[in-house]
């Protein structure tokens, strides 16, 4: 998804709002700081939010989940801590959906880490300070489902786990080929069981990601 089109996350206008292509570049060890996080003016941030679930499973974007996000942001903040050892890493989410084999022991992990799970979704970044504590720092507003409290949390740095989304011209080939589409965008296999990969056309078939989110494996 297009990180510009959600506006309430200021991506563009604030440097440090990063999506998670970017962030997954920045923490490569052939990225553009060697593997060192750093926020653009150069420095070492001591805090992080890391926000799920950007325009997935939302009415206003896209209403299904996008199936990677949970595990890719579990792994960013595992990253995090272990190069960066002092930096308080806040990740909000709707629901943690930790599907597949050993996932959850991941997720279990990263508690004892220090992770600060908050279940909630970031309504607003902005860099409105209230004190001077908050000078210089971005500020995410989200509700904490689990006390049930509207939080304010300044970071450093916000990293975006955007919603992935079929491409613009799926449509247009789909025609093409003469196999279709779904509601969502994505392409539509003959039958979801007995012809996982088949569509209605002869000869024509479907891989990975363009017939719904999947993971590499």
């Amino acid at each position: 998804l297009d990180a510009a089109s959600m506006t309430e996350y200021g991506y563009g206008r604030y440097p440090n709002v990063f999506t998670g292509l970017e962030f997954e570049r920045l923490v490569n060890s052939s990225g553009p700081t060697g593997g060192k996080i750093l926020t653009r003016e150069g420095k070492e941030p001591k805090s992080i939010g890391i926000i799920h679930c950007v325009g997935s499973r939302d009415k206003n974007h896209r209403e299904y989940c996008s199936r990677v996000c949970c595990m890719y942001a579990l792994k960013f903040a595992h990253l995090i801590k272990e190069k960066v050892h002092d930096c308080e890493v806040y990740d909000f989410y709707i629901d943690m959906r930790c599907f597949g084999k050993g996932y959850e022991e991941f997720y279990k992990r990263l508690l004892d880490e220090g992770v600060n799970f908050i279940r909630g979704k970031v309504a607003r970044i902005n860099d409105g300070a209230l004190d001077p504590s908050e000078e210089g720092k971005l500020i995410l507003r989200a509700e904490d489902t689990m006390i049930g409290v509207v939080r304010r949390i300044p970071v450093d740095m916000a990293v975006l786990c955007l919603a992935m989304v079929p491409k613009p011209e799926a449509k247009s080939l789909s025609l093409l080929f003469s196999c279709s589409v779904g509601k969502d965008g994505f392409f539509t296999e003959k039958h979801p069981k007995l012809a996982p990969v088949s569509t209605a056309a002869d000869g024509i078939f479907i891989a990975g990601a363009c017939q719904g989110p999947k993971d590499i494996p």
